[in-house]
């Protein structure tokens, strides 16, 4: 699978999640929606860090 093709399913998934679990805590649409875009992007922040780390163990254990 293309990485443009993973990227295009990931981001707007974890945007819905991000809206679902935020949705939780706020009372209209504006804050919701706010506040579940600045947590999509720290989730990908995360996901970023993690698949750095995942990757340099990669290298490390078993080489390029």
């Amino acid at each position: 699978m293309s990485l443009l093709f993973r990227l295009a399913v990931y981001i707007p998934v974890l945007f819905l999640i991000a809206i679902v679990v935020v949705g939780q805590q706020h009372v209209t649409a504006r804050e919701t929606v706010h506040a579940a875009a600045r947590r999509t992007l720290r989730w990908l922040g995360w996901t970023l860090v993690l698949l750095t780390i995942m990757l340099a163990l990669d290298v490390f254990v078993i080489g390029w």
